[in-house]
């Protein structure tokens, strides 16, 4: 039934209504049923504790009669008569709310905020006497004005802005702009350039709140010091600790490339020299990446990583962009572009040049040579297993078991990633791929037909450097991050028909199985029966970690003379440089001896 039917006249839900029967009481009629619904005689109050009463809402209005039209009122006139009578009652509402102990508490709140305003020409601030006070009567008005446009001040003795003669703050600012005394350009005079403040400027500072003491910067009454609020100047300058208890040193970088001896200009600490100011700018090697006794230029061609190791830089500022299709020399990483090749020997030098040495050399079964793969080295994990296997005997009688060793194994295996930075790297990356997998799959001579195996060369830096043996299985995935090359054209035969749709990022994970070129047994010392550190014996380069041929042992006779080893490692020092040499000023040792020398590192093994 209609709500104004349920109102007025509750008892046609009875009368009309086929199902109402059985909402009729046996006990006859109901309180609805004899009087109408009562909803709109309840009345406000008594809504506290105790039958106390909030005397809230502020403002009761009646109900409308439910026969009054509800369009009534409406239009221009009866909007502006809405407005009004809307206004009056927010104007009634809010005082009294004002006069109640949570108005009260909101009053209080608001003048302990206002006495932390900024200092700024024209309201709010606390510049001076009632600057910035809050004045209730001035909210009472904003409500009053609401909807008329009109906007009155919030802070101030009186919502208008007569009291103090005090102007707005854009005005105050473009008075002072047109003499170029602004706060940023009065702080900068006289602040930094630190020009002599005279009695005719100090009302101009005033206005903007800068400190008139040499000490301060910013200083007015009120902000968020409450009763004062100072911001004060810093020095840059060197403090000597003077004033609190002589602890605080600092130091500026003129001082610590002078070196300031202790006790020197009153400072009571030796400052430690900047490692910088020991590279001697001795051009004949700046290019060489030496560090300690030369300085670096990181622009040259053998220090800048882009051109050291051939990393190439596609999004370089330079680039030529012109072509969609195609980059060019200096964005290609050299070493993922380098095809498959032939030699005896791997090259380590030019376009193979990486920070780590990372390769597969396939061993030719017919010739001398190998086809060599090189891989920019995205290094994962690497797993090296040593295994020794020992028999085991039972005898009658005894309960222990008795053991014979029977032999020796190793077995490696790596991870890592390969991803082109160009789509120039694409083919010699799919045919480096192809052909490592290739690897597992035998290789039948020409001459009968008879299936063999393939013997790989592993180079890994220096930690596992040619070493012969077999890959036992290889696995290729594909991340779900992995882009994708889309080849657009490509199935049309457009111009991008060099291209393949085909993943751009590879995670590999292989076993290797080392056939050692040497019969692994207990290290006597020299280098014959490492394992863990290559054989360097075709390179330039020595093995530092080994001794050279025909020397010691690296295991020494005894503890004493291990020692000696220990205490020729320089301790701490200060290096003072002169061109390429260098002397040392030894301060000890982990041994407590502090009077020996610099060791050849050649010497004794090293």
């Amino acid at each position: 039934m209609a709500l104004k039917d349920l109102l007025t006249d509750l008892g046609s839900f009875y009368k009309d209504n086929p199902f109402a029967a059985k909402y009729k009481s046996k006990a006859g009629p109901t309180y609805a049923q004899k009087y109408g619904f009562n909803q709109r005689s309840l009345k406000y109050g008594n809504d506290r504790p105790a039958d106390a009463s909030s005397k809230q809402p502020f403002i009761i209005t009646p109900l409308p009669d439910v026969n009054s039209d509800p369009t009534a009122g409406t239009g221009l006139a009866g909007g502006i008569s809405r407005q009004i009578v809307n206004r009056v009652e927010d104007l009634a509402r809010i005082t009294k709310f004002l006069l109640t102990p949570k108005g009260l508490l909101f009053i209080g709140k608001q003048e302990l905020l206002a006495t932390q305003n900024p200092i700024v020409p024209g309201r709010p601030n606390r510049s001076g006497q009632l600057k910035g006070f809050y004045n209730p009567l001035s909210t009472l008005v904003q409500v009053a004005a609401s909807g008329t446009g009109l906007h009155l001040e919030k802070q101030g003795l009186l919502p208008i802005g007569l009291q103090d003669n005090q102007v707005k703050y854009e005005t105050v600012y473009t008075d002072l702009d047109k003499d170029k005394e602004g706060r940023l350009y009065n702080l900068y005079k006289y602040k930094i350039a630190k020009d002599i403040i005279q009695p005719s400027s100090k009302a101009v500072l005033e206005k903007t709140g800068i400190s008139t003491d040499s000490l301060n910067l910013i200083e007015y009454n009120g902000g968020p010091g409450v009763l004062k609020t100072i911001i004060r100047a810093t020095n840059h300058g060197v403090y000597n600790g003077s004033g609190l208890g002589d602890s605080i040193y600092t130091w500026n970088q003129k001082d610590f490339n002078n070196v300031i001896p202790a006790s020197q200009n009153g400072y009571k600490k030796t400052i430690l020299p900047d490692f910088r100011s020991n590279i001697a700018a001795t051009t004949a090697n700046r290019t060489t990446g030496i560090f300690g006794e030369n300085a670096v230029d990181y622009s040259s061609a053998k220090v800048n990583k882009i051109t050291r190791v051939g990393l190439g830089d596609p999004g370089r500022r330079a680039r030529n962009r012109s072509n969609l299709y195609r980059g060019d020399f200096e964005s290609v990483d050299k070493v993922a572009a380098m095809p498959l090749y032939k030699g005896s020997i791997a090259a380590e030098e030019g376009y193979t040049r990486d920070f780590i040495r990372f390769r597969f050399e396939v061993l030719d079964n017919d010739t001398n040579t190998s086809t060599n793969i090189h891989f920019r080295a995205f290094l994962g994990a690497i797993t090296d297993n040593y295994g020794g296997s020992w028999g085991s005997t039972k005898y009658v009688g005894r309960g222990d078991s008795f053991y014979n060793y029977e032999g020796f194994t190793r077995s490696i295996s790596l991870s890592f990633k390969v991803h082109p930075q160009t789509r120039d790297e694409m083919a010699a990356m799919y045919q480096k791929l192809t052909y490592l997998a290739s690897t597992l799959a035998p290789d039948y001579s020409s001459n009968g037909g008879y299936m063999r195996g393939n013997i790989v060369k592993l180079v890994v830096g220096s930690y596992l450097y040619r070493i012969p043996g077999f890959i036992t299985s290889l696995t290729y995935s594909v991340p779900e991050d992995g882009s994708w090359e889309i080849a657009y054209n490509e199935p049309e035969k457009g111009t991008e028909s060099d291209q393949l749709e085909t993943p751009r990022h590879f995670d590999v994970q292989l076993n290797f199985t080392p056939i050692h070129d040497f019969a692994p047994q207990l290290m006597d010392g020299t280098r014959k029966y490492a394992l863990f550190t290559p054989d360097q014996a075709n390179q330039f380069q020595p093995n530092p970690y080994l001794p050279k041929e025909g020397e010691n042992s690296i295991i020494y006779a005894d503890a004493e003379l291990a020692e000696e080893v220990v205490k020729s490692i320089p301790s701490s020092q200060l290096l003072e440089t002169t061109g390429n040499e260098s002397n040392t000023l030894n301060s000890g040792n982990a041994f407590g001896d502090n009077n020996f020398g610099i060791v050849d590192n050649q010497t004794q093994g090293l």
